[in-house]
């Protein structure tokens, strides 16, 4: 693919992905969003996670003065309710917008590369599951679903289970999905589908079952199932460990987004 044909696609993909956000916050409990008169985008899910709570931009140029205006609103239900935030950018921020992050505690930077892949490449996959099953998960699951990848986070399942509720998980587009070994849940992982996009998300591994393949098979799966669906693109948000993961898989890297958070 030439590189201009694969940025439209990152493009594309990027604002799928606001858009899959956007649903998020119109299913789950006392979640709120709206859009910024830019276009950028607050989402308030109200859980401990501050990648889920966020001011995000999916522009290539962000516009500094919407970024403020949504941080405002951020922040002071932040405040209010007591759960973190983050600002999300699809590149390194301006002067502006890291002064209006500092200014509301939001001093701490990361990277993460944003990864995407035509799904027809995903049709030439070999086979790999194994003695895996990979299986898709009721809304009724929740719990479950909640337990491994709160397991593969390292965080409470109280945390997932408050964000991923029966209600999301029954949503139309939404996947949860678990991958067993011998009977057992040893990763899971979520797949989004809207606009024809594949959005992979919060795929997690228990930590004593890494490094077999288990994630790779996961993912296999939740590919051929939006693939099914109809989506043409998927994308994910990697972490720097798990680039070569995706990479095998045929996702490639797009660019680095930034996010903002307390530090």
């Amino acid at each position: 693919m030439d590189p201009e044909s694969f940025n439209q696609r990152a493009d594309a993909a990027a604002h799928a992905f606001a858009a899959a956000i956007e649903r998020l916050v119109g299913v789950v409990p006392g979640a709120t969003g709206r859009r910024g008169s830019q276009g950028a985008l607050l989402a308030l899910t109200r859980s401990q996670i501050p990648a889920l709570n966020v001011v995000m931009s999916t522009a290539r140029k962000p516009d500094a003065g919407d970024i403020a205006d949504l941080a405002a609103v951020a922040a002071e239900e932040a405040g209010r309710h007591g759960f973190p935030w983050s600002i999300r950018l699809r590149c390194s921020p301006d002067e502006a917008i890291m002064r209006k992050a500092g200014e509301y505690g939001l001093t701490g930077e990361s990277g993460q590369p944003f990864m995407v892949m035509p799904l027809t490449d995903a049709s030439a996959l070999a086979p790999q599951g194994g003695q895996v099953r990979v299986r898709a998960l009721s809304g009724d699951e929740y719990k479950e679903f909640a337990e491994v990848l709160a397991a593969g986070f390292g965080a409470p399942p109280v945390i997932i289970s408050s964000l991923y509720t029966p209600a999301v998980l029954a949503t139309q587009g939404f996947t949860a999905c678990v991958a067993e070994a011998d009977g057992v849940a040893v990763a899971a992982g979520l797949g989004v589908v809207v606009e024809g996009h594949l959005g992979v998300i919060n795929v997690a591994t228990t930590p004593q079952h890494r490094r077999k393949g288990h994630a790779r098979v996961l993912v296999e799966k939740i590919l051929e199932d939006g693939r099914a669906a109809g989506a043409h693109t998927a994308y994910l948000h990697a972490t720097d460990e798990a680039v070569g993961l995706f990479e095998g898989l045929g996702f490639r890297t797009a660019e680095t987004w930034t996010s903002l958070i307390g530090s």
